[in-house]
């Protein structure tokens, strides 16, 4: 089996690979609280989600997008050039601060049956 990775995208365009879980916290934190100065409404749509993705060299992939409103959207690839959806894209809207850290950590750890679960049943 191929090496696992982990990246994170912030909402605002940086990006970092393996991230710990202060800086997916951060993450999370940038996304619900809206504190900028000189931001406003459009400013923080046009920078709306931000993402983790979990997968393999050979694939799979794995990706947990969350906006600024709490939709999360879970898709899963065959491979890391997003070529061939393995399955529809799962989405929930009104995902809490504490839960999107929870998945994201979940997915970051590896545990991509537990984030896969969340999506079943919501």
């Amino acid at each position: 089996m191929s090496n696992a990775w982990c990246h994170l995208q912030y909402r605002y365009g940086n990006s970092l690979g393996a991230p710990t879980r202060d800086e997916i916290m951060v993450a999370v934190k940038e996304l619900y609280e809206e504190n900028l100065p000189d931001m406003t409404e459009d400013d923080y749509d046009e920078h709306g989600a931000a993402s983790l993705r979990y997968g393999f060299d050979d694939g799979p992939m794995y990706v947990l997008e969350i906006t600024r409103l709490g939709t999360a959207r879970w898709s899963e690839w065959a491979d890391a050039d997003f070529q061939k959806e393995l399955c529809p894209t799962r989405e929930i809207k009104s995902l809490s601060q504490e839960k999107a850290f929870l998945l994201w950590e979940q997915l970051g750890a590896g545990e991509t049956d537990l984030v896969r679960m969340h999506f079943q049943t919501a």
